[in-house]
């Protein structure tokens, strides 16, 4: 069964091995590979700046999505990528 996270004018769905991104008002979705993904959040203000996409080199992110979050919306997302993480760390066929 897929799990979803929505933020903004996005959500964000994990439907085994691959999370997609769709945004209103877009025709297309951005997929990832949870072996290719890569996510960062970082403390600003009263909440926290996201960003996920392609992981490149050994600490960047590539294309992808950026979110300012509350910090209930980002233990929320914590939840939704640790699905993500398992995924990646239980290999093909999880």
């Amino acid at each position: 069964m897929a799990a979803e996270f929505a933020i903004g004018d996005d959500i964000l769905v994990l439907n085994g091995r691959v999370l997609e991104i769709f945004t209103r008002l877009l025709e297309d979705s951005k997929r990832y590979h949870v072996e290719f993904l890569r996510v960062n959040g970082e403390p600003h203000h009263d909440g926290f700046k996201v960003r996920l996409g392609a992981a490149y080199g050994e600490n960047d992110i590539t294309g992808g999505r950026r979110w300012k979050m509350t910090a209930e919306q980002f233990a929320q997302f914590r939840a939704f990528i640790a699905l993500a993480t398992a995924a990646r760390e239980s290999g093909p066929g999880a």
